[in-house]
């Protein structure tokens, strides 16, 4: 049931990787757009680059806690949604803590070491250019993009809760580029940085669903009471 959606999220992931690597001035010809002529990036600091930049952990504060207040109100009341079930709750949080949380700002940002754009020399920076998924030893953390990561992360929000086609998740998504495109034109983010995170999230959001799947409808009070 889940195998194509996977497949072609594996596929798209392996695709996007041979493009950077096969390409990789794509992403400096991206950032290039966004540079000043001397140097630096015009939207950086910018107030709408920064209202952006500064709303993602109060949007995921909001929604991480108004998920688990919804979940408990209906314990306490003890009756199940059909929206915010417990299977749907752990999904969603599991989700948040293995990718965004784990993979994309604990391993991948920590440990891979590509320079940003902005510390890049070709922007009047002092760092060399890596191409993406090649190991850097320049010391940054922009691959990959911990904010898309956690931008993505609420379109599954939206989708799972919602649907995948409901205004919700255009909302969600619509949030998701406005997230994308902040983080590029400040030059904290290379394009390729963006999209390895968005796939990221699809990936983790399909490999979780096949042991947690949030869909399942629970069979009984008692096996919503256990999740």
């Amino acid at each position: 049931m889940h195998t194509q959606p996977l497949l072609l999220a594996a596929i798209l992931f392996v695709a996007s990787a041979d493009l950077w690597l096969a390409f990789p001035q794509l992403d400096l010809a991206v950032a290039a757009l966004f540079a000043a002529p001397e140097g630096g990036f015009t939207a950086r600091g910018a107030p709408w680059e920064q209202l952006i930049y500064g709303s993602i952990d109060g949007a995921l504060i909001i929604v991480g806690l108004g998920l688990i207040a919804a979940w408990a109100w209906n314990r306490l009341r003890r009756r199940a949604s059909p929206r915010v079930t417990g299977r749907r709750l752990a999904f969603l949080l599991l989700l948040l803590a293995l990718v965004p949380g784990l993979v994309v700002n604990q391993v991948l940002k920590e440990h891979w070491g590509r320079a940003r754009p902005v510390q890049l020399e070709q922007f009047g920076g002092s760092k060399a250019f890596t191409p993406a998924f090649v190991l850097s030893d320049q010391g940054g953390g922009s691959f990959s993009s911990g904010h898309v990561a956690a931008a993505a992360w609420l379109v599954a929000v939206a989708a799972v809760l919602f649907g995948s086609r409901s205004g919700w998740t255009l909302v969600a998504f619509g949030y998701l580029l406005a997230i994308a495109l902040a983080r590029i034109a400040a030059g904290g983010h290379f394009l390729s940085d963006a999209v390895t995170s968005v796939l990221l999230v699809w990936l983790g959001y399909l490999l979780l669903q096949r042991v947690l799947d949030p869909h399942a409808a629970a069979v009984t009070q008692q096996d919503e009471d256990d999740l």
